[in-house]
């Protein structure tokens, strides 16, 4: 498994940052490449899921996120399958006066030996950069409510 870990301080409460982060038909406003999404209930509660495509480096990938864990103001996990199985951790902890968010991607890219080539060349790298401009994406629109 690889694990990519990126924060941001935003400058909004906890529970203002997780009312953005928990509304998923918003997460391609901020979330580099992601497509196509659809919502299932009970989401954001355990047992709900979302369903997407991210685009990068030319490729669509197909992913579904099912939430295994919801505790508004706090933390979101998600089990992921599709061109990645892994884990989303999406936590959140009040700091000064604002919110400290951190974001752990733990996965596993298919095709044994290549895919970890692969993920070592240039996935890890790729996921990384996503991740941090998708943070900062979401730092500002929370900002700016």
């Amino acid at each position: 498994m690889a694990i990519v870990q990126r924060n941001v301080q935003i400058n909004a409460s906890p529970q203002e940052t997780m009312a953005l982060l928990s509304d998923a038909s918003r997460w391609p406003d901020w979330y580099p490449g992601m497509t196509e999404i659809t919502v299932a209930a009970p989401f954001p509660e355990e047992g709900g899921k979302v369903v997407f495509k991210v685009k990068s480096a030319g490729m669509s990938m197909p992913i579904t996120e099912t939430v295994l864990d919801y505790q508004p103001g706090k933390l979101q996990l998600f089990q992921m399958e599709g061109m990645l199985s892994g884990r989303a951790r999406w936590e959140l902890a009040a700091e000064g006066d604002g919110t400290r968010l951190t974001t752990t991607f733990d996965y596993a890219l298919p095709a044994g030996v290549f895919g970890k080539l692969a993920d070592a060349l240039i996935v890890k790298r790729m996921n990384g950069k996503s991740l941090e401009d998708g943070l900062n994406n979401f730092k500002a629109l929370v900002e700016r409510q």
